[in-house]
């Protein structure tokens, strides 16, 4: 079978990525035209957005959380779906060996990405994204991803 797979080489990333990216942009889809995530009852919350009287923190103390979170997942799930075949070919271009990269190890560092892209996003949606912060949670993403792979490694060797 992981000869079968090596034979295939970007196909499965593709098609898995392809069809990761759909779902969560269909869900995405679903989501933002089917759920109100604030209660009926609270209408001056959007009399209040269109005035720009009101500050961030209090419309989303406001929402309903299982749909914010709904909506990060399905997030994640896309943007996993969208950069699963980048991730493949950097891994192939940068690994060193003429071996295609293992599948689980490039969903894991799509799904990094995908984490990465949901967090910024729920920052922003409390309007609290700086470029610092980006980079701060990028760079401890990476390293977490490094300790995993010389973790891997270690492991291998005995």
């Amino acid at each position: 079978m992981k000869g079968f797979l090596t034979r295939l080489g970007v196909i499965p990333s593709l098609l898995f990525g392809l069809s990761l990216l759909g779902l969560g942009l269909l869900s995405l889809n679903h989501i933002v035209d089917n759920w109100w995530p604030f209660d009926v009852e609270r209408l001056d919350l959007v009399r209040a957005t269109a005035q720009g009287t009101i500050d961030a923190p209090t419309l989303m103390a406001a929402a309903n959380s299982e749909i914010i979170l709904a909506f990060l997942a399905a997030v994640l799930v896309a943007v996993t779906g969208l950069v699963l075949p980048f991730v493949f070919f950097l891994n192939k271009r940068f690994s060193g060996s003429s071996q295609t990269p293992g599948f689980l190890l490039t969903l894991r560092q799509a799904m990094w990405v995908g984490l990465w892209i949901a967090f910024c996003t729920w920052l922003q949606m409390n309007r609290t994204l700086g470029i610092a912060i980006v980079i701060l949670v990028a760079v401890v993403f990476i390293l977490f991803e490094f300790l995993l792979q010389v973790r891997t490694r270690a492991a291998q060797l005995q």
